[in-house]
């Protein structure tokens, strides 16, 4: 027989049907969802090519079972969920990013079941954007949906590893619908100095429901932890624990959320983390002597505080503070801190755990002025200039705290009327950098939690 050379020169017709490529295996060419592809018949020779390729063109033949013509982004999330939302490196996820995973494939189902993933295109995304907001109230629904199309890409991704389909149309159509304008982050609900810090805190000290989480929002500005970090901390911690403090009294072993492999573990104890922790050791010591938590529940010392306890407590004194403070907004009252004593992004980024060698730290917490990367900055002090909140409660000569009563705690601290009693004053240049302070303008989206 003549052999044909086809088109492409890796491939020879050497019968009808069969194909043999350079390497010397043959092909068959069948059309698989409306699609010629090529499927290989697993041999050489061709008359076992021949007698391979007739059984699989007898109807019921189980030796060739064709893929479905239609794949559904339906069965694309579940195979996804199926195989537990594996990363781009095919690891499963854990932890936060495992629930937020799965809440959003449950959420993607909803609208996504039944469309074909031939049909996904951006007027489908946009479809969906509008079904999402009208449905599902969360803000103004732009973050949501964008994350949500995240995990729709990830979902994409590992089906063209299943095989179940041949591309991610998500890597073309998937569109951004939270602008960068929107975006309020967390430098701008941070407190502004350190007396402003402890006429919260004091107003947390005033009552005992509260008065951990006082505790709380001193370790975070100070340290720069995130609160899931935080609440890791344990005072009876072994070497190389959260919690742990080295020997020489110098360092702070702690827990990193992200990429714990390739960031700093410790944090420096500088001279205002000294007095909060030997503050922090007293109260504890009489307010729960059993607990081995750094932050207990006031209900149960066996436990820690729950995550979003310092948020919601900030969120509802927000008008007896006069303006939005968050827990995360103690991250960046850190930088700010660090940046006004000369430290260069690059080992303030080290000190928090970023990765990114400073570029994470200019996008989210801000510029900073030039004079102060040569020495010139303000030097803002991590202790106010009059006692700090905890003197203020209990004597620090060994006598017991003295815990407020219910009554007491409905009144403003001094040091929260005297900040209301102020005007307001534009913010810092380390928490604005280039644009006009406008005071009256409100967002509703939240930080970005970096």
């Amino acid at each position: 027989m003549k052999q044909k050379i086809m088109p492409t020169q890796n491939w020879i017709r050497v019968a009808d049907g069969i194909y043999r490529r350079s390497s010397g295996t043959l092909y068959e060419r069948p059309i698989i969802n409306r699609r010629p592809t090529w499927r290989s018949l697993g041999t050489s020779n061709l008359k076992l090519a021949r007698e391979e390729l007739r059984k699989r063109r007898v109807k019921g033949e189980a030796s060739y079972v064709p893929k479905p013509t239609v794949v559904t982004t339906g069965q694309v999330i579940r195979c996804y969920e199926k195989h537990g939302y594996p990363d781009r490196h095919k690891q499963k996820r854990l932890g936060r990013t495992l629930t937020m995973e799965t809440k959003s494939c449950q959420t993607l189902l909803k609208f996504w079941d039944h469309i074909a993933t031939d049909a996904v295109t951006l007027a489908t995304c946009d479809r969906y954007h509008e079904w999402r907001k009208k449905n599902i109230k969360c803000g103004t629904g732009n973050r949501a949906v964008d994350m949500e199309l995240t995990t729709l890409s990830n979902a994409f991704l590992w089906a063209c590893r299943q095989e179940l389909v041949r591309s991610n149309p998500m890597s073309i159509y998937r569109p951004r619908y939270c602008s960068d304008k929107t975006i309020r982050h967390c430098r701008e609900f941070m407190t502004n100095d350190a007396a402003e810090l402890h006429g919260i805190v004091e107003l947390m000290f005033a009552t005992p429901r509260s008065d951990t989480l006082g505790w709380q929002m001193l370790f975070e500005a100070a340290t720069g932890l995130r609160t899931v970090e935080a609440l890791k901390l344990r005072t009876d911690a072994k070497p190389y624990q959260p919690g742990w403090i080295t020997p020489d009294g110098k360092s702070l072993y702690v827990w990193r959320a992200k990429n714990q492999q390739a960031v700093n573990p410790f944090v420096r104890v500088h001279e205002g983390l000294a007095a909060i922790l030997k503050a922090h050791q007293q109260w504890k010591k009489d307010r729960f002597p059993d607990s081995p938590w750094y932050f207990p529940s006031y209900r149960n010392e066996g436990k820690c505080v729950d995550i979003c306890a310092l948020s919601q407590s900030l969120r509802q004194k927000r008008k007896t503070l006069g303006r939005k403070i968050t827990s995360h907004g103690l991250r960046a009252f850190f930088v700010t801190i660090r940046r006004s004593h000369g430290i260069p992004d690059n080992q303030i980024a080290w000190e928090i755990g970023h990765t990114s060698g400073g570029q994470t730290l200019a996008a989210v917490y801000g510029g900073v002025p030039p004079h102060w990367l040569v020495g010139e900055g303000p030097k803002m002090s991590w202790l106010p200039t009059g006692k700090p909140a905890w003197e203020k409660r209990w004597p620090q000569d060994g006598g017991k705290i003295t815990l407020p009563t219910e009554p007491e705690s409905k009144s403003t601290p001094p040091a929260i009327a005297s900040v209301l009693a102020l005007p307001a004053l534009p913010p810092s240049p380390a928490q604005n950098i280039g644009g006009d302070y406008d005071p009256g303008h409100q967002v509703a989206n939240e930080p970005c939690p970096v």
